[in-house]
């Protein structure tokens, strides 16, 4: 078994792949907001706007720390060995 090492790479890719999710979905709710009657400040609008972009970044980068970390642990706790685990409807009574 190889031991993968924590890429930074991999997380800087995740990151721009989270801050491009982030800027079309800021796209949309700029076109949906723009064809309301609603009367918002540009400032507001632009802070809005940021804080979405940058929480997909933030999203992307947690996403894929997480996995390459868990990847990482040698702890059994964090080996999935059985596939329906935690499902609802695979309890049995």
């Amino acid at each position: 078994m190889i031991k993968k090492t924590f890429s930074g790479s991999r997380v800087l890719v995740a990151i721009a792949i989270g801050l491009a999710i982030g800027c079309a979905i800021a796209y949309f709710l700029k076109v949906l907001i723009e064809n309301t009657p609603a009367e918002i400040d540009l400032r507001r609008m632009r802070l809005f706007f940021l804080m979405v972009i940058t929480s997909s970044g933030l999203a992307g980068f947690a996403i894929e720390t997480t996995r390459q970390l868990q990847e990482e642990a040698v702890d059994p706790v964090y080996r999935h060995h059985n596939a329906h685990r935690g499902r609802r409807g695979s309890q049995k009574k």
